[in-house]
């Protein structure tokens, strides 16, 4: 296997000692690129990000950890999202608002979705008192807990990864043992839990405004970020690799979005210098530029948002 594979499940503390050495130095000047694409992001050096990416890679399984198989689809994690964060902001989630949150599908499907989610008694359908032509989607108390407990989980391992890299100021054991350890009430929904699930939302809106939605996450996090990491680890993914990481689709499903991505510019093909019979996937500069702000963006983000619940937590008596 790989060793790209077999290193990319290390945790934080390794990524951050072991600087890999650039792939320039080890296939040749054919593969240099300009050379902004070498220097480190304003902000954060190249490790960082990497740990930044493999957190939230550690987000999706936490995901499917908490929620199961069948429902562990980017659609579905959009439309349990936003339920609880319209629950929270007690703001009334309509049923059209409920099937747009959905990023991808036709109205049927979108709407067989959310029978499957009102089927399972995730959700329930409530009529408005005053007008009883509008019907709102709610959490039930079961999602409301299994909610509480993926956001608490999911926040905790943030604070906890911004902690080891040292890029949080101050001491983030109390905030994380509140985080763990506090009563479940409205107000960790809202102080806590409520704008975490917003920077989520916000992750995801930031990926496809980058992307200019064209490359959903579901399809194209893992293939995207895989291959620049390989890049960055002097160790480019070969087409089976890059199929390999996906979580979802047929052999040829993945092979036709390698393609897709080979089409507008985000990875390219080239032939491996040591054996002509391997295909090898880059990323693109287009491709590297994009990642490497995207994920400093979020990661400023999230950054500040976990800095102000640290001085709030160290602000109260």
């Amino acid at each position: 296997m790989d060793y790209f594979f077999r290193d990319r499940a290390q945790p934080v503390s390794y990524i951050m000692k072991h600087q890999k050495t650039p792939v320039r130095q080890i296939y040749g000047t054919n593969m240099q690129r300009a050379e902004t694409s070498s220097e480190p992001v304003p902000g954060f050096n190249r490790d960082i990000l990497q740990a930044w990416m493999q957190y939230m890679e550690d987000y999706g399984q936490t995901w499917l950890d908490d929620v199961g198989k069948d429902f562990f689809s980017q659609e579905y994690w959009y439309l349990f999202v936003i339920t609880l964060v319209y629950h929270w902001r007690q703001a009334p989630l309509n049923i059209s608002d409920a099937c747009r949150s959905m990023k991808t599908g036709s109205s049927k499907t979108r709407e067989n979705r959310l029978k499957k989610l009102l089927a399972e008694h995730w959700a329930i359908k409530v009529k408005d008192q005053a007008d009883m032509r509008q019907t709102y989607l709610e959490p039930t108390e079961e999602m409301l807990l299994s909610g509480r407990k993926h956001f608490r989980k999911s926040l905790g391992k943030a604070v906890r990864f911004l902690a080891d890299t040292r890029l949080l100021k101050g001491d983030p054991e109390p905030l994380i043992q509140n985080i763990s350890g506090a009563i479940e009430d409205e107000n960790m929904d809202k102080h806590y839990l409520l704008p975490w699930a917003e920077f989520l939302i916000d992750y995801t809106n930031d990926w496809n405004n980058t992307f200019k939605n064209r490359f959903h996450t579901e399809e194209y996090w893992n293939p995207f970020v895989y291959c620049l990491r390989g890049y960055w680890a002097g160790r480019p993914l070969t087409m089976s690799d890059a199929c390999q990481c996906m979580r979802t689709g047929s052999n040829r499903t993945r092979e036709k979005r390698i393609a897709l991505a080979v089409s507008r510019g985000m990875l390219v093909k080239q032939k491996s210098a040591n054996d002509l019979r391997t295909t090898l996937i880059l990323a693109t500069d287009a491709l590297e530029g994009f990642l490497a702000s995207h994920f400093s963006r979020t990661l400023n983000n999230i950054l500040a948002l976990t800095q102000r619940l640290l001085e709030e937590q160290g602000s109260s008596p």
